[in-house]
């Protein structure tokens, strides 16, 4: 619901500030005192285009405010959270909009920065304004479609439609992809071939280059390395002054020394844990220096195996470890080409298969969809009827969609509500019924029938009234008092009978103030309320009778009841 509104220098406005109870609210007042200013705010709120003009004179820039509640369970909750607009369990929705004369203006989301084009996408969700204005939900065919399930109950049909045709999609989507790709290796499969062969001929191994580099460097320098292993084993081992002979001496002394003071004990282990590693040590290079021989064949072969390996890694641009893979990968390649057709085949079988399983559901959910559509129009025709409007012809229309995919997320249907106004005329989309007030009415018969369906939780009616009178306004207001039920209704009327049945009604008057011309809005209640419907009713004059009418009414207005022919509200059909 809307729950407050702020406007600043907007067109006659200068300040206004209106809290808004949930239910059925009316705006009333004179001709021309600004009624619809308050819907063309909304309109801009909700990401209408805006102008210059409608800044106030004088001032340089407009603020338009408003704050919304919606449901944690409300479609909109989950994307604003999702994008970061949204706390989890927040559920206001404050929408600012700053006109510029410069033409800097600037959107705000709960206080963040926004572009106009997301105000413009949430904006329907949350209001729905019927009148002289195209931000209309229900004129647009995907919206009468999802309604038109929703009236139906063919929300789990839909569902389970729409896991078939994803994976009709992801399928098809695979197919293609590989079909593509096999064409591809195919054109290239004597290059795959070439380079399997090649790399497969050199028996490529991850590391090996890092170890031939390593031994082509000891063969390189082996005689140094015999040289220096040499040396260190006859250090250690050989001679009468070997460092093992002499460390076994130092070890005996420092035994007889631990023998005398006790300090010493503690260095006899460390001597003979160094001898232990000098041994070993000398039994290393006792192997080592034995195998330590120059080979120039050797290093002939390891020389010819790294040149072809810088080789292939100039070639392809890869390290020898992605080469080896690449090698895999080309196998891999090769076999599928071998095996394409055979794969392709099944893909195909799969995608046919997926294919048969969507069409029976499609064809099920739209057969469905056309007997539900003989009742909606049923339903629609009862509220046509009840709001003088009779001879109106209404048709669902239910059309296979156009295009190559006839398969779309919601089926194969197109559905287009088409009425006539008058006996005679053809059949139109609703976008095209040309009276605001006339659309309105229709709007509200839609709506009624709707009620349990439509999420959007503000609706607003602009000039609903316009042409009727009577009893035909006593019914209008009695429908839109039970449509408040469901969302919080918005209306501007010059009927008493309309008027009357709301739950708050708020006047707008035009008052001039230092020679400038300004709207103000309040809330009237109590006696002020029976004076607007005495107003209403009587125009100037206010004579006893007619307060005492304007009494009864609201007294009427204000008692529990439905609107006639309807002794509860709107309720889904069973499943069909």
């Amino acid at each position: 619901m809307l729950t407050e509104l702020r406007i600043s220098n907007f067109a006659l406005i200068d300040q206004l500030h209106l809290e808004f109870p949930p239910g059925f609210l009316v705006l009333t007042g004179e001709t021309g005192a600004g009624k619809s200013l308050l819907i063309d705010a909304l309109v801009l709120i909700t990401g209408g285009r805006a102008s210059a003009e409608h800044i106030r004179f004088g001032a340089e820039e407009a603020l338009l405010e408003a704050c919304f509640l919606i449901p944690l369970t409300h479609p909109l909750a989950s994307r604003l959270q999702g994008d970061g607009y949204l706390l989890p369990d927040q559920q206001d929705i404050i929408v600012r909009r700053i006109l510029s004369r410069s033409g800097r203006n600037r959107n705000f989301l709960n206080g963040q920065l926004a572009p106009l084009q997301t105000i413009q996408d949430i904006g329907p969700q949350l209001v729905d304004i019927h009148g002289q204005h195209d931000q209309q939900s229900l004129l647009s065919p995907k919206t009468q479609l999802k309604l038109l399930d929703a009236f139906g109950n063919l929300e789990d049909v839909v569902g389970s439609y729409q896991v078939m045709h994803r994976e009709w999609v992801e399928k098809k989507a695979a197919l293609d992809e590989y079909v593509v790709r096999l064409r591809d290796q195919t054109n290239r499969q004597d290059i795959l071939q070439y380079q399997y062969d090649e790399l497969v001929k050199m028996q490529l191994q991850s590391g090996e280059e890092e170890t031939l580099s390593q031994e082509y460097h000891r063969l390189k320098h082996s005689g140094r390395l015999g040289e220096l292993s040499n040396q260190a084993f006859t250090a250690l081992h050989e001679g009468e002054r070997s460092i093992l002979d002499y460390l076994g001496k130092v070890t005996e002394w420092v035994q007889e020394l631990a023998k005398i003071d006790a300090h010493g004990e503690s260095w006899v282990p460390l001597l003979e844990a160094a001898n232990m590693s000098l041994r070993e040590v000398t039994d290393n290079l006792r192997d080592y220096r034995t195998r330590i021989e120059y080979d120039p064949e050797r290093m002939d072969l390891i020389d010819s195996r790294l040149a072809g390996l810088q080789r292939l890694k100039k070639k392809y641009g890869k390290p020898v470890e992605d080469l080896v893979e690449l090698t895999k990968t080309l196998e891999q390649d090769l076999a599928q080409l071998q095996n394409g057709e055979e794969q392709v085949r099944y893909l195909q079988a799969e995608v046919t298969s997926r294919y048969e399983s969507m069409k029976a559901l499609a064809e099920d959910l739209s057969a469905r969809r056309k007997a539900v559509a003989k009742h909606l129009v049923k339903e629609i025709k009862q509220e046509l009827a009840a709001l003088k409007m009779s001879t109106m012809e209404v048709q669902v229309n239910i059309e296979m969609a156009n295009g190559d995919n006839r398969f779309g997320t919601a089926g194969m249907d197109r559905v287009e509500m088409l009425l006539a106004p008058n006996p005679g005329e053809p059949l139109m989309p609703l976008g095209r019924i040309a009276s605001g007030g006339e659309l309105s009415r229709i709007m509200l018969a839609l709506k009624t029938v709707f009620a349990e369906n439509d999420q959007t939780p503000v609706v607003i009616f602009d000039e609903i009234d316009s042409g009727i009178g009577g009893e035909a306004g006593n019914v209008m207001g009695s429908r839109l008092r039970q449509l408040a039920q469901f969302h919080q209704v918005c209306c501007i009327t010059h009927l008493p009978q309309i008027a009357s049945q709301a739950h708050a009604q708020f006047v707008v008057e035009k008052t001039t103030l230092e020679d400038r011309t300004l709207t103000r809005v309040h809330e009237v209640t109590g006696v002020h309320r029976e004076t607007e419907i005495a107003r209403m009713l009587g125009g100037g004059t206010l004579t006893p009778t007619i307060r005492k009418t304007a009494g009864e009414m609201l007294d009427r207005g204000n008692r529990p009841h439905v609107a006639p022919g309807h002794n509860k509200p709107p309720k889904k059909p069973a499943k069909t």
